[in-house]
């Protein structure tokens, strides 16, 4: 049976998104032996293929002609439908091929990325910050502090070398665990602190809301709310302790300086993470002196105003070094 020429187009589309049974592919090998109509197809062979991409995959390309051989092979010889075949395949199928192919490819480099991709913040003695990670988790970061995230498929990883304030994000799937100096932390979804410079003996770890568990290598323990943890680095051991006013914890993020019996030693160290400056004592004795007092942040020479009152010494602010001396006349 003789089709019209549109007839065999419809054909050769069906073709094309292989619908087409052994007899309509029969019906369009008869057609292009038909010494009438040659031209015919060929311009709409043409139209087809000027209307396509012209970058093509060689690689893609052989395995589309393998395909189309296969299964055109069995039936009569044709010696114009299987090069113009090819042609309309390529031409209507691989930009599918070629889109399909580089949306994967541009999923796995993103998802590389994701799982490679770091992001670090570093914040300078004197200065804070307020950071929101990709998950949502909320970080407030204290000075002379750096904070830096590498996130996965399975796991939220940060690294932390300094004090920083965590709400972190739920996400039952996924564990958030912060390294600090030896010492780990692991939460799904609650509120804590953690406290530990590269430069301290002590790394504390606070918790206010939800469950933690704190391990190293070689110990491990679980917090509850209102616990707080304080690993000694260099004797890997690990005490407990309740807190009894979370002021002690998280006043820095509150711009509130908070001491219960703390020795100026360890003050000194607050102040010069605190406002970025340098504090030498004059007399190694009062680095041992105990000072309780919560200081509203202010002027640094309030600070010490107020530190100067509850015991007799006398300090010299001289640019960004401070240094503090007995006053015999107090």
């Amino acid at each position: 049976m003789i089709l019209k020429a549109e007839e065999y187009k419809k054909l050769l589309d069906k073709f094309i998104s292989k619908e087409a049974n052994e007899y309509e592919v029969r019906q369009l090998s008869d057609w292009m032996k038909n010494t009438e109509t040659p031209e015919e197809f060929d311009s709409y062979c043409e139209q087809l293929w000027e209307s396509a991409s012209t970058r093509s995959d060689k690689q893609i390309e052989q395995e589309m002609w393998n395909i189309i051989a296969e299964k055109i092979t069995k039936h009569n010889k044709v010696s114009r439908l299987i090069p113009a075949l090819y042609r309309i395949a390529a031409c209507i199928l691989l930009p599918i091929c070629l889109l399909m192919g580089t949306y994967i490819y541009f999923q796995k480099e993103a998802e590389k990325t994701r799982d490679q991709d770091k992001f670090e913040v570093l914040v300078d003695k004197g200065q804070k910050a307020n950071v929101v990670l990709p998950d949502g988790t909320k970080v407030w970061v204290n000075s002379g502090s750096k904070l830096s995230y590498n996130y996965s498929k399975n796991k939220r990883s940060v690294a932390l070398d300094g004090e920083a304030y965590f709400e972190v994000a739920k996400d039952a799937e996924k564990r958030f665990v912060v390294n600090c100096n030896d010492l780990n932390v692991e939460a799904l979804g609650t509120t804590f602190n953690v406290k530990g410079y590269s430069a301290d003996e002590i790394v504390t770890v606070a918790l206010f809301e939800g469950k933690v568990k704190v391990f190293n290598e070689t110990n491990n323990t679980v917090l509850e709310p209102n616990q707080l943890i304080a690993f000694n680095r260099i004797g890997n051991t690990f005490s407990h302790s309740e807190i009894a006013d979370s002021r002690e914890i998280d006043f820095w993020r509150r711009n509130i300086l908070f001491f219960r019996s703390v020795s100026l030693a360890d003050i000194a160290k607050t102040l010069e993470r605190t406002y970025g400056v340098t504090v030498r004592f004059k007399d190694e004795d009062l680095k041992k002196v105990p000072f309780s007092g919560s200081i509203r942040n202010s002027s640094l020479n309030n600070v010490f105003h107020i530190i100067s009152l509850t015991y007799p010494i006398s300090y010299e602010i001289n640019n960004d070094v401070i240094t503090i001396y007995k006053d015999q006349y107090k």
